[in-house]
């Protein structure tokens, strides 16, 4: 597996449901460290992320009406029908423990004929398309959530990067464990671009990408992400989700900088740098 990720092989049904699962993932995480702010509330921390997230899921649903060969119905007419599709490309149907993701739209189909009808509204999407449109979300998200989350939370993206930072430690060192990285790597810039290629692999970020290091320190460019294009998004967001590849690097005592988005600095690619963690004079005296 571990090969595949890194000759980037993988059939596209598999991305379609690593892309799945890393958004369940990814809302599981945002509930369980959003809550400890809304007083230990996971309960109502979820239903607020779901709530926020009718949103997204319209704004999807609206661009795929628009360039699905065979048209989705108007949700002005069949609001269900989001819910219908949305929960079936996340493939809720076997993680009963998702279904809070889509409460806010009516919940994932309930009787078979709802069943029924979600798959076949799914299979309106191809496999390619299915996993291109699940992995446009991640960031779909992060621009409903720095737009409408601060009106519940104070310096909510700040908040939003710390726990980025998090997912991408905790994500660095599960891989490290379930792919037999070693504990202290010969070129630590290479094992933290290869861990971070597979999350970006994933959700489509950089497709066409070139990268090196000498040991010590490395970077990586490439061909950016799907979202800033998006309405709404904007060089913050880049900051944000960079704090995910910080997590990831600060797991093999580097330190990551963004130095090059499109959204800032124009050009068509994006390139972050990774160097040595080194302690300050005084930090290191004490």
């Amino acid at each position: 597996m571990r090969e595949a990720y890194r000759r980037e092989v993988i059939p596209e049904r598999g991305l379609w449901w690593l892309a799945a699962a890393g958004m369940r993932d990814w809302y599981r995480v945002l509930g369980k460290r959003l809550a400890p702010h809304f007083v230990d509330d996971l309960e109502g921390t979820r239903a607020l992320l779901s709530r926020l997230s009718v949103r997204m899921f319209e704004r999807r649903w609206d661009a795929l009406s628009r360039t699905l060969p065979r048209r989705l119905p108007d949700r002005a007419d069949d609001p269900r029908a989001v819910a219908l599709l949305m929960s079936a490309l996340y493939r809720a149907e076997i993680d009963p423990k998702a279904a809070w993701i889509f409460a806010a739209l009516g919940g994932p189909p309930i009787t078979i004929g709802e069943r029924l009808r979600a798959r076949t509204l799914r299979a309106k999407l191809g496999v390619r398309a299915r996993w291109e449109e699940v992995a446009t979300h991640l960031g779909e998200l992060l621009v409903v959530l720095t737009e409408d989350l601060p009106a519940h939370l104070p310096h909510a993206r700040k908040i939003l990067g710390e726990v980025c930072f998090d997912a991408g430690a905790r994500y660095a060192a599960r891989v490290k464990s379930a792919f037999g990285f070693p504990d202290v790597p010969d070129d630590p810039p290479k094992a933290a671009m290869e861990i971070l290629r597979m999350s970006e692999y994933v959700f489509r970020v950089n497709p066409e990408h070139w990268s090196e290091s000498d040991g010590r320190s490395g970077w990586l460019e490439g061909t950016a992400c799907p979202w800033y294009t998006r309405p709404g998004w904007n060089g913050a967001h880049c900051g944000i989700f960079g704090q995910f590849q910080s997590g990831i690097a600060s797991v093999f005592g580097l330190r990551y900088h963004l130095s090059k988005t499109i959204p800032k600095h124009g050009g068509q690619t994006c390139r972050i740098d990774v160097k040595p963690i080194t302690l300050r004079r005084k930090e290191a005296s004490t």
